[in-house]
């Protein structure tokens, strides 16, 4: 067996005393090749998002079973930032505790300001001048989502060829309104270090299947950039990205309160006026009111929780474009 190449350490990027003698620490894990192209994940901005959670555990054991069977593969360096918010995911809430904010609205940040700013500037420092960052999220707790890329349109020309090699389902731009400035993305992007968005499954929960999908993209990228050798062997793609954006993507939201009972199943084509769902009352029989496509397309967003209030988001349909080439 040769001996390992790839050097595995971990520490903290941010460590702040905390009251009663406690301490807190956002943790990286470094894979340490040759002198190639450096590349970084991201995950745990948001307590209630576990998805890249299992995205990171995934690639270390690659790695490290890499490090063990071919540490020449590793042609580069690779970070993991699985938990940059600690305090949120230790309570399963969407914000850093306490502060009450959303650490995704605090980037750059300032390394004089408060926890979340503090938390956002460590995170940039060491972020920037990667070849790559892929920030992973899940949805809420509401709705389930396929695998997905969400891209400023300001950053479409670089992004988007990398984001048809993710493995993903959908590649939804964004107009640059819709976008908040102050995001890890948009924050990296500005100063010249790609950042993919990936966006799946549903709040506090793990789907493995999107998470080796999303894997398998990530591996291919690295690849692609010269992070892994060219000899490494990796599966092929098997998912072609359709691409949504503005002016194809319908919300359906619901015109009263009840419950809402799908009648069809996620990531399916639909037709034009296609009974999707029902809002029922829990207090009496019959039906308050039918939830049908606007458009001919594919349901690419379910809500998973069923309680609705009137405007409650249920579903979205992207009316066929076609996919990128």
């Amino acid at each position: 067996m040769p001996e390992s190449t790839i050097a595995i350490s971990t520490s903290c990027i941010l460590s702040l005393e905390m009251p009663y003698s406690e301490q807190l620490c956002i943790r990286r894990t470094v894979y340490r090749g040759g002198d190639g192209p450096r590349a970084a994940i991201v995950a745990g901005i948001h307590g209630d998002e576990l998805e890249g959670l299992y995205v990171c555990h995934l690639l270390a054991d690659w790695l490290e079973q890499m490090a063990r069977e071919n540490p020449a593969g590793l042609a580069g360096t690779v970070e993991l930032y699985p938990a940059m918010n600690p305090l949120g995911l230790d309570t399963l809430t969407r914000a850093i505790p306490v502060f009450d904010t959303d650490l995704n609205r605090n980037f750059p940040g300032s390394p004089n300001g408060d926890l979340p700013k503090r938390i956002a500037h460590a995170a940039i420092e060491n972020l920037s001048g990667a070849a790559l960052v892929v920030d992973i999220h899940a949805s809420n707790i509401y709705l389930r989502e396929i695998p997905q890329v969400r891209i400023n349109t300001d950053f479409a020309d670089s992004l988007v060829p990398l984001a048809q090699r993710l493995n993903l389902d959908l590649i939804w731009l964004h107009g640059a309104m819709t976008v908040l400035e102050a995001t890890v993305a948009h924050s990296l992007n500005s100063v010249g270090t790609p950042c993919l968005v990936v966006e799946m499954g549903v709040g506090m929960r793990i789907t493995p299947d999107y998470c080796r999908q999303v894997m398998s993209g990530i591996l291919t990228l690295w690849k692609d950039l010269g992070v892994l050798a060219p000899d490494v062997e990796l599966p092929p793609l098997n998912h072609l990205p359709l691409i949504a954006d503005d002016s194809n993507v319908h919300y359906l939201n619901a015109p009263t309160s009840g419950l809402f009972v799908p009648v069809i199943e996620h990531w399916t084509d639909v037709r034009k006026g296609q009974l999707l769902g029902n809002i029922v009352s829990p207090l009496q029989g019959g039906i308050l009111a039918e939830v049908r496509s606007p458009v001919d397309g594919i349901l690419f967003t379910l809500r998973e929780y069923p309680l609705v209030y009137e405007g409650s988001l249920m579903a979205r349909v992207m009316a066929r474009k076609g996919r990128l080439a």
